[in-house]
């Protein structure tokens, strides 16, 4: 009885060995897809690494990533700027990596999703998009709020993405491009900021859902969190605003102007980052998103960073 025993365990130890290095060669043998829109977070990564300070950190969302410019703020304001937005679905977690990358004298401007401030899970990302961020840095598993106990879902769901990853490719005959549309990881400019979708494939005109924001109910944590960074930021020697999200008109007006005027004088309550875009600001035409509430156009992606210029340097002006 005690031979079988031991055969058994022999045999289950087998197992287990010979699945744990299927899964590591599955691993090893399908590497980050260079053509996923997260592969754009290596660049804005080498970015925080390696740009000098003093420089403007702009982060958040997606509306960030496609709707601020970078390269245009650089310019004109003569100081370095990195564009380090990139999906709402990742939470604050790119927050808590920026913490490794701040120091004296730098900018960090940071335009989060209503989306964030409704919901501690949203807050805290999406699992498979941050499994897809996380493979193109394996150490960023650090910075989710529970590693020990997110980790072993979060490489299960990372090898059944690079598995369908493959099949996919093998389908489409070794392109993805027809089911991405524009979101391209090779479609960033050197300041991090993502640009493709300034072509005229972007102008096409696309529905928007106008449902409202999600302004009526915020939770205490992200304000916590804010709070935590700012003061963490400010012990470095840097500072902290805050820009509101893209915002369009008839999504604005559905949520009504007294929920948005409330959503900012909670913030200004709650928080103590200062908000940089007046409230008669946050809302931009319609004419100027292209596929969701808070994806910009080319034209809209001018505007809101122009505005952005001008509210800084009116800012600094009164400081002086």
């Amino acid at each position: 009885m005690a031979a079988q025993v031991r055969l058994f365990f022999l045999n289950l130890l087998q197992v287990i060995l010979l699945t744990a290095a299927l899964l590591a060669l599955i691993f090893a043998a399908i590497g980050p897809d260079p053509d996923h829109y997260f592969a754009g977070s290596r660049l804005q990564l080498e970015l925080l690494k390696n740009t000098p300070s003093p420089r403007i950190i702009l982060i958040g969302g997606s509306n960030v990533s496609f709707g601020l410019d970078a390269e245009l703020m650089q310019r004109a304001l003569e100081i370095p700027v990195i564009n380090d937005g990139l999906h709402a679905g990742l939470g604050i977690v790119p927050l808590r990596e920026l913490r490794e990358y701040i120091r004296q004298g730098d900018i960090i401007i940071i335009s989060l999703e209503y989306s964030m401030f409704a919901s501690q899970s949203i807050m805290e990302g999406d699992l498979t998009f941050l499994s897809d961020w996380i493979e193109y840095s394996p150490q960023r598993i650090r910075f989710l709020a529970n590693p020990w106990k997110q980790a072993p879902s979060l490489y299960a769901t990372m090898l059944q993405r690079k598995v369908n990853r493959q099949v996919n490719t093998y389908l489409f005959g070794g392109s993805l491009d027809e089911v991405r549309n524009v979101f391209i990881g090779t479609k960033y400019n050197s300041n991090g900021d993502f640009i493709g979708h300034l072509n005229e494939a972007s102008m096409a005109h696309r529905k928007v859902p106008s449902v409202p924001y999600p302004v009526g109910t915020v939770q205490n944590e992200i304000f916590v969190f804010l709070e935590q960074f700012h003061q963490f930021a400010r012990e470095k020697g840097a500072e902290v605003y805050f820009e509101a999200p893209a915002s369009r008109k008839t999504n604005c007006e559905n949520t009504g102007e007294a929920q948005l005027a409330n959503f900012f004088r909670t913030f200004e309550e709650r928080s103590s980052i200062p908000v940089l875009t007046p409230l008669d600001e946050v809302c931009l035409p319609d004419k100027y998103f292209f596929d969701t509430a808070y994806h910009l156009n080319a034209e809209g992606r001018q505007v809101r960073t122009e505005r952005l210029i001008e509210n800084w340097i009116r800012r600094t002006a009164r400081s002086k």
